[in-house]
């Protein structure tokens, strides 16, 4: 009876410590390479865009980013920097807003993170395999029909197809990871498929950024995308570029699942 008991205690011991594991402790997938085909893409204005936002801020209530700190952390580098010895990947961190003058609180913009295969083999990203030379560009949103929280690829999409109009007055800054701080950025990314108006875009990627980086950043109390870039600009305006590129390798996904984005295709 005892042995029986000591059984099924270590089943169910086993099937709880599984059902714990991240999403992409699964087998990763390949990542779909972005057809790039040739199409005109609108976004969203107006008054459409403002009930947007307003669904999307009052429907979502997710809470703090939890994310493991890196049991070593790297300096960051200026934008395009060499990635530094032992990297397998370079992370780099983006925001952007409208300049409102001296408001008190200035909520335009948007951060995101997007992260480079600087080895010589497949990578794996949030469960997504990249080649070698590619990107993910990776952030969270609430105000999107198909899902609120983590997307893949989406601000390549939207800089790819309305380049003219999309992410004025963007700033990026990077980070080289080796393979350690890339398992933990795995991690926080399978931790990260929320979003509410205060943990936001904002609180994701400054989140991560001080997760692997020792030059670590402040983005506010509420954190907005206009305090992160100024406070980039003020620490580290030497490693700080303006108008980055934003890379498009790969379909847009979304959520821990990896969902082929419909409306994003």
């Amino acid at each position: 009876m005892k042995k029986q008991f000591f059984r099924i205690l270590s089943c169910c011991v086993l099937l709880a410590c599984l059902c714990a594991l991240p999403a992409y402790a699964q087998e990763p997938k390949a990542a779909q390479p972005a057809a790039k085909e040739d199409k005109v893409v609108t976004d969203v204005t107006g008054s459409a865009d403002l009930m947007r936002n307003v669904v999307g801020f009052t429907t979502n209530f997710g809470g703090p980013y939890h994310f493991a700190q890196a049991d070593h952390k790297s300096p960051a580098q200026a934008y395009g920097d060499a990635p530094a010895e032992g990297a397998v990947a370079v992370l780099r961190l983006f925001a952007r807003a409208d300049d409102h003058g001296d408001v008190p609180l200035n909520t335009s913009g948007h951060s995101f993170l997007t992260i480079t295969n600087v080895s010589e083999q497949d990578i794996n990203v949030g469960g997504l395999l990249i080649a070698p030379d590619t990107s993910i560009t990776v952030s969270t949103r609430g105000n999107r029909c198909e899902h609120s929280g983590i997307w893949y690829n989406l601000e390549g999409y939207y800089k790819y197809y309305l380049n003219a109009s999309y992410y004025q007055n963007l700033y990026g800054i990077q980070v080289s990871l080796d393979q350690s701080q890339l398992d933990t950025v795995n991690q926080a990314l399978a931790n990260a498929d929320h979003w509410s108006a205060i943990y936001n875009c904002t609180s994701f990627s400054a989140g991560l950024w001080n997760a692997v980086c020792s030059d670590t950043l402040c983005a506010g109390v509420p954190e907005t995308p206009a305090d992160l870039k100024a406070d980039m600009l003020r620490k580290y305006p030497d490693k700080t570029v303006f108008g980055p590129t934003v890379p498009y390798d790969y379909i847009v996904y979304y959520g821990t699942s990896l969902t082929p984005s419909q409306e994003f295709s």
